[in-house]
């Protein structure tokens, strides 16, 4: 099947404009439906979690996780 001159250009334009579209819409959604809700640490840990809510940079020694082994 042989396609028109230049056809191609066009079928990627229309196909990079329907991804954003559709990211733009995602993006959105998330945001309406509070995906971005920083306080999500607070749903998953409790207060006996303690310091594990911190970057593991920031946890003292006795709590950094094992090596992983082979």
């Amino acid at each position: 099947m042989k396609l028109p001159e230049g056809i191609v250009a066009y079928l990627w334009t229309a196909t990079g404009l329907v991804s954003l579209v559709i990211i733009i819409f995602g993006i959105y959604w998330a945001y309406k439906n509070g995906q971005f809700d920083e306080n999500i640490k607070y749903i998953i840990f409790n207060d006996e979690d303690g310091d594990t809510q911190k970057p593991p940079h920031e946890q003292p020694e006795s709590h950094q996780s094992a090596p992983k082994g082979k």
